[in-house]
């Protein structure tokens, strides 16, 4: 019997729009060894495998792989699965409710509310389970320019500066000081090793305030050739590492902060993601991320 799969567009309402995704269903049987080769196979930035879990107040156990290796956490395959048993469990109940679930991933039970309207979910969101981590290790912004064929007076504006986070992958985080530079950014993978690739496997998110729309607080890329990803179109994970960004550089006496990143302009998959951070006496209190998405596809492995 074949295992069923779904491809949603992530972090959009329109369809081939946002982040690809794949969801495949019953997967208890698959090794890891299948999984990545299934991911490759779909050719997206990340595939979901959904598996039976341990944890009974859990929906499913979320497996997530990109073309190169299995990782902890990512924040589209969230949104996405979210979004999807959602879906499933709107039509169950047959009525307008909010639905609330929890996804058993490697990184921790995350929690998840599903906005249904009309009998349809239209809009997901989770709480993240561990708060991003500082990284003190921070590449040279010389090193940082080369990589990203920009001049090295490029990087940086107001107080925003290079610095990086980890959240289960490590992020280094580049402001640049405009969109038209953000636009222009052209990695040149000569330099990238020397640059992002000393350690760890790193995403590099660059970005700078404002964007192409109006409501946006600020226009990001993100580009990660040591998991395979030459650029993704909306990256759930780096965006929560960003909070720590928004706590080092722009929070002012405040308990609340919310703003919406936009991404994957560049390569005609717009996507948009809500990034709320809450903060207390001692820093980061709760990191929430929401969007939309839209099923484009499904069917069955054979």
């Amino acid at each position: 019997m074949g295992r069923k799969f779904h491809i949603l567009d992530v972090f959009t309402d329109q369809a081939y729009e946002g982040n690809q995704l794949a969801i495949v269903e019953d997967a208890d049987g698959l090794t890891s060894e299948q999984m990545l080769a299934i991911t490759k196979e779909f050719g997206f930035s990340e595939t979901v495998f959904l598996q039976s879990s341990e944890n009974p107040t859990a929906a499913a156990k979320v497996r997530i792989f990109t073309p190169s290796s299995e990782i902890p956490f990512a924040g589209h395959p969230t949104i996405g699965t979210a979004f999807l048993l959602g879906s499933f469990k709107a039509q169950e109940q047959n009525s307008g409710s909010d639905i609330l679930l929890v996804l058993d991933e490697e990184i921790g039970s995350v929690r998840c509310a599903v906005s249904v309207s009309s009998g349809k979910a239209c809009y997901a969101e989770f709480d993240v389970p561990a708060l991003p981590k500082l990284i003190d290790q921070v590449p040279e912004v010389d090193l940082v320019a080369d990589a990203l064929g920009v001049d090295i007076q490029d990087v940086g504006f107001e107080n925003h500066k290079v610095m990086s986070a980890e959240i289960g992958i490590r992020f280094v985080y580049v402001p640049l000081k405009n969109l038209s530079l953000v636009r222009k950014v052209s990695p040149d993978f000569a330099y990238w090793k020397n640059a992002f690739s000393k350690s760890d496997p790193v995403g590099v998110y660059v970005y700078c305030r404002g964007g192409e729309r109006a409501d946006s607080g600020y226009h990001a890329r993100m580009f990660a050739p040591d998991f395979g990803i030459s650029e993704d179109a909306a990256t759930g994970a780096a965006a929560v590492g960003f909070s720590r960004v928004i706590e080092a550089f722009e929070i002012d006496a405040q308990t609340k902060y919310e703003t919406i990143i936009e991404q994957g302009f560049e390569m005609e998959r717009p996507s948009l993601l809500k990034l709320e951070v809450e903060f207390q006496s001692k820093g980061i209190k709760l990191v929430r991320l929401g969007g939309k998405a839209v099923l484009v596809a499904s069917g069955e492995l054979v």
